[in-house]
């Protein structure tokens, strides 16, 4: 997921709903540890007078949207090929796999614009609304979530949806889509099931104990 210094993770701070954190521009997610997160406010102003180079885009991001999403508290915003690739084709997100399926209803596009001035940060939140995943075309995507677990869990099968697409369009074959009607019932049997959690808190613990076994400082 990491594209070197070209990525951007955000949390709401939970005893401060109105401020965030944000990573300094220039660190390698395999370098953000907690205590070189930065706190900023509703403004994106940093209460660090010392704190370390910010990326413009990041703050934004934070500002956007934990100011109009009051439910979300984590967002992953990156670049991977197999996301920037499908952002590129006309056809979009195609419903030829499970997670394509389960992610489907909460996705939304965006034409990508490099300045992000306050009249794209408008489109941006107009265009999100209240999905949980949007794919800015010809760019990269943006993934929220109510916990860290959930936001990862949406951008880790977003990117799995996308290189599964990518193969079946290289094989030259005929796509076998599932149907509309199919992929209505699947998703409500999904997120009713007893038996499987759709927002990452099946796979966090796990995740945690290897982030321990091959990255123990991250917690510092």
């Amino acid at each position: 997921m990491s594209d070197l210094a070209n990525q951007e993770v955000g949390a709401r701070v939970a005893q401060q709903p109105d401020h965030y954190l944000v990573h300094a521009y220039g660190d390698f997610y395999d370098e953000v540890t907690a205590s070189g997160l930065i706190k900023v406010d509703a403004q994106g102003k940093t209460t660090d007078p010392e704190a370390p180079w910010l990326n413009d885009g990041g703050v934004n991001l934070a500002k956007w949207i934990f100011g109009a999403r009051p439910d979300v508290n984590y967002f992953v915003h990156g670049h991977c090929e197999d996301v920037m690739a499908v952002a590129s084709i006309e056809s979009k997100l195609l419903p030829l796999s499970q997670p394509a399926v389960y992610l489907g209803h909460m996705l939304t596009y965006l034409e990508y614009e490099f300045d992000e001035d306050d009249s794209f940060g408008q489109r941006f939140q107009e265009a999100f609304g209240q999905n949980n995943i949007m794919i800015s075309h010809n760019h990269g995507y943006y993934c929220l979530g109510r916990s860290a677990a959930e936001a990862f869990f949406r951008a880790y099968y977003l990117r799995q949806a996308c290189r599964v697409q990518l193969k079946v369009m290289a094989s030259g074959d005929k796509p076998h889509l599932i149907d509309p009607q199919r992929v209505a019932r699947y998703q409500d049997q999904m997120y009713q099931s007893t038996d499987y959690n759709y927002d990452g808190t099946t796979e966090w613990a796990g995740l945690l104990r290897r982030l321990d076994r091959l990255a123990p400082d991250y917690k510092d």
